[in-house]
Protein backbone atom coordinates (compact mmCIF):
# COMPACT_ATOMS: atom_id res chain seq x y z
CA UNK A 1 0.00 0.00 0.00
CA UNK A 2 1.12 3.54 -0.70
CA UNK A 3 2.56 5.63 2.08
CA UNK A 4 1.66 8.83 0.19
CA UNK A 5 -1.06 11.05 1.68
CA UNK A 6 -4.06 11.70 -0.54
CA UNK A 7 -6.15 14.81 -1.05
CA UNK A 8 -9.33 12.70 -1.11
CA UNK A 9 -10.54 9.20 -0.42
CA UNK A 10 -9.93 6.62 -3.15
CA UNK A 11 -12.65 6.32 -5.75
CA UNK A 12 -14.95 3.36 -5.44
CA UNK A 13 -15.44 0.74 -8.13
CA UNK A 14 -18.73 -0.69 -9.38
CA UNK A 15 -18.84 -3.08 -6.40
CA UNK A 16 -18.55 -0.22 -3.91
CA UNK A 17 -14.98 -1.15 -2.94
CA UNK A 18 -12.08 1.32 -3.11
CA UNK A 19 -10.39 1.38 -6.50
CA UNK A 20 -7.63 -1.19 -6.12
CA UNK A 21 -5.13 0.52 -8.41
CA UNK A 22 -5.59 3.86 -6.65
CA UNK A 23 -4.76 2.21 -3.34
CA UNK A 24 -1.42 1.08 -4.82
CA UNK A 25 -0.20 4.68 -5.02
CA UNK A 26 1.99 6.72 -7.37
CA UNK A 27 4.01 3.71 -8.56
CA UNK A 28 0.95 3.00 -10.71
CA UNK A 29 0.75 6.44 -12.34
CA UNK A 30 1.23 4.85 -15.77
CA UNK A 31 -1.81 2.64 -15.13
CA UNK A 32 -3.89 5.69 -14.18
CA UNK A 33 -2.67 7.67 -17.18
CA UNK A 34 -3.53 4.77 -19.49
CA UNK A 35 -7.05 4.62 -18.02
CA UNK A 36 -7.47 8.36 -18.51
CA UNK A 37 -6.08 8.14 -22.04
CA UNK A 38 -8.44 5.31 -22.92
CA UNK A 39 -11.42 7.24 -21.51
CA UNK A 40 -10.52 10.39 -23.45
CA UNK A 41 -9.84 8.52 -26.69
CA UNK A 42 -13.09 6.56 -26.45
CA UNK A 43 -15.08 9.78 -25.97
CA UNK A 44 -13.19 11.32 -28.89
CA UNK A 45 -13.94 8.22 -31.01
CA UNK A 46 -17.65 8.65 -30.30
CA UNK A 47 -17.41 12.36 -31.11
CA UNK A 48 -15.57 11.58 -34.37
CA UNK A 49 -18.32 9.12 -35.36
CA UNK A 50 -21.06 11.67 -34.60
CA UNK A 51 -19.22 14.26 -36.69
CA UNK A 52 -18.60 11.88 -39.61
CA UNK A 53 -14.81 11.90 -39.13
CA UNK A 54 -13.28 8.76 -40.65
CA UNK A 55 -9.94 8.56 -38.88
CA UNK A 56 -9.53 7.15 -35.36
CA UNK A 57 -8.66 9.90 -32.84
CA UNK A 58 -5.17 8.53 -32.18
CA UNK A 59 -4.31 9.15 -35.85
CA UNK A 60 -5.39 12.80 -35.95
CA UNK A 61 -1.91 14.09 -35.12
CA UNK A 62 -0.57 12.14 -38.12
CA UNK A 63 -3.03 13.82 -40.48
CA UNK A 64 -2.25 17.24 -39.01
CA UNK A 65 1.51 16.62 -39.28
CA UNK A 66 1.18 15.66 -42.94
CA UNK A 67 -0.92 18.75 -43.57
CA UNK A 68 1.60 20.98 -41.81
CA UNK A 69 4.80 19.49 -43.27
CA UNK A 70 3.73 17.78 -46.49
CA UNK A 71 4.79 14.28 -47.52
CA UNK A 72 7.04 12.61 -44.98
CA UNK A 73 8.71 9.28 -44.37
CA UNK A 74 7.38 7.09 -41.59
CA UNK A 75 10.66 7.62 -39.75
CA UNK A 76 10.26 11.41 -39.93
CA UNK A 77 6.63 11.17 -38.82
CA UNK A 78 7.56 8.92 -35.89
CA UNK A 79 10.27 11.35 -34.81
CA UNK A 80 7.96 14.36 -35.15
CA UNK A 81 5.19 12.68 -33.13
CA UNK A 82 7.65 11.05 -30.69
CA UNK A 83 6.03 7.67 -31.22
CA UNK A 84 7.50 4.34 -32.24
CA UNK A 85 8.02 3.54 -35.91
CA UNK A 86 5.85 0.44 -35.45
CA UNK A 87 2.95 2.42 -33.97
CA UNK A 88 3.11 5.07 -36.70
CA UNK A 89 3.10 2.27 -39.31
CA UNK A 90 -0.11 0.92 -37.72
CA UNK A 91 -1.66 4.37 -37.91
CA UNK A 92 -0.60 4.74 -41.55
CA UNK A 93 -2.16 1.38 -42.46
CA UNK A 94 -5.41 2.46 -40.75
CA UNK A 95 -5.40 5.79 -42.55
CA UNK A 96 -4.64 4.09 -45.88
CA UNK A 97 -7.58 1.73 -45.35
CA UNK A 98 -9.79 4.80 -44.87
CA UNK A 99 -8.38 6.37 -48.05
CA UNK A 100 -6.99 9.36 -46.14
CA UNK A 101 -3.26 8.86 -46.85
CA UNK A 102 -1.21 7.20 -49.55
CA UNK A 103 2.37 6.07 -49.86
CA UNK A 104 4.77 6.35 -52.76
CA UNK A 105 8.47 5.92 -53.34
CA UNK A 106 10.57 9.01 -52.73
CA UNK A 107 11.74 10.16 -56.19
CA UNK A 108 15.08 11.27 -54.71
CA UNK A 109 15.67 8.02 -52.75
CA UNK A 110 13.93 4.87 -53.99
CA UNK A 111 14.64 3.11 -50.67
CA UNK A 112 12.39 5.56 -48.83
CA UNK A 113 8.59 5.71 -48.85
CA UNK A 114 6.77 9.00 -48.46
CA UNK A 115 3.36 9.27 -46.84
CA UNK A 116 1.03 12.03 -48.00
CA UNK A 117 -2.58 13.07 -47.62
CA UNK A 118 -5.02 11.99 -50.29
CA UNK A 119 -7.65 14.33 -51.63
CA UNK A 120 -10.13 12.73 -49.17
CA UNK A 121 -7.65 13.32 -46.34
CA UNK A 122 -7.29 16.99 -47.25
CA UNK A 123 -11.06 17.37 -47.59
CA UNK A 124 -11.61 15.94 -44.11
CA UNK A 125 -9.24 18.41 -42.40
CA UNK A 126 -11.73 21.28 -41.83
CA UNK A 127 -14.22 18.95 -40.10
CA UNK A 128 -11.39 17.32 -38.15
CA UNK A 129 -10.19 20.72 -36.94
CA UNK A 130 -13.73 21.56 -35.89
CA UNK A 131 -14.01 18.38 -33.81
CA UNK A 132 -10.57 19.01 -32.31
CA UNK A 133 -11.65 22.52 -31.29
CA UNK A 134 -14.61 21.07 -29.38
CA UNK A 135 -12.36 18.48 -27.71
CA UNK A 136 -9.91 21.19 -26.73
CA UNK A 137 -12.69 23.32 -25.24
CA UNK A 138 -14.05 20.39 -23.21
CA UNK A 139 -10.55 19.38 -22.11
CA UNK A 140 -9.68 22.89 -20.96
CA UNK A 141 -12.97 23.14 -19.05
CA UNK A 142 -12.29 19.81 -17.30
CA UNK A 143 -8.74 20.83 -16.43
CA UNK A 144 -9.84 24.24 -15.16
CA UNK A 145 -12.53 22.58 -13.04
CA UNK A 146 -10.32 19.91 -11.47
CA UNK A 147 -6.64 20.77 -11.79
CA UNK A 148 -5.71 24.15 -13.27
CA UNK A 149 -2.14 24.04 -14.55
CA UNK A 150 -1.92 20.26 -14.87
CA UNK A 151 -1.60 20.38 -18.66
CA UNK A 152 1.58 22.47 -18.41
CA UNK A 153 2.76 20.29 -15.52
CA UNK A 154 2.39 17.14 -17.61
CA UNK A 155 4.48 18.71 -20.39
CA UNK A 156 7.08 19.67 -17.80
CA UNK A 157 7.18 16.05 -16.59
CA UNK A 158 7.62 14.86 -20.18
CA UNK A 159 10.51 17.31 -20.75
CA UNK A 160 12.12 16.32 -17.46
CA UNK A 161 11.90 12.63 -18.38
CA UNK A 162 13.70 13.38 -21.64
CA UNK A 163 16.43 15.06 -19.60
CA UNK A 164 16.69 12.20 -17.08
CA UNK A 165 14.89 9.00 -18.11
CA UNK A 166 12.53 7.46 -15.58
CA UNK A 167 14.52 4.24 -15.42
CA UNK A 168 17.49 6.25 -14.14
CA UNK A 169 15.25 7.88 -11.53
CA UNK A 170 14.10 4.41 -10.43
CA UNK A 171 17.71 3.23 -10.19
CA UNK A 172 18.59 6.30 -8.14
CA UNK A 173 15.64 5.70 -5.78
CA UNK A 174 16.55 2.04 -5.46
CA UNK A 175 20.16 2.80 -4.57
CA UNK A 176 19.14 5.11 -1.69
CA UNK A 177 17.25 2.38 0.18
Amino acid sequence: MSMIARNSAPATSENGMPDFVETLGPAFLAHLLRRLSDELVEADRQWHAEAGIRNPPRTSSTLLALDAKGPMSVTALAAMLRQSHQLVMQWIRTLQAEGLVESRRDPSDARRTLISLTRAGREQLPALRHTIAAVEHATRALIDEIAPGIYDDLWNIERELRREPFVQRIRNAGSTR
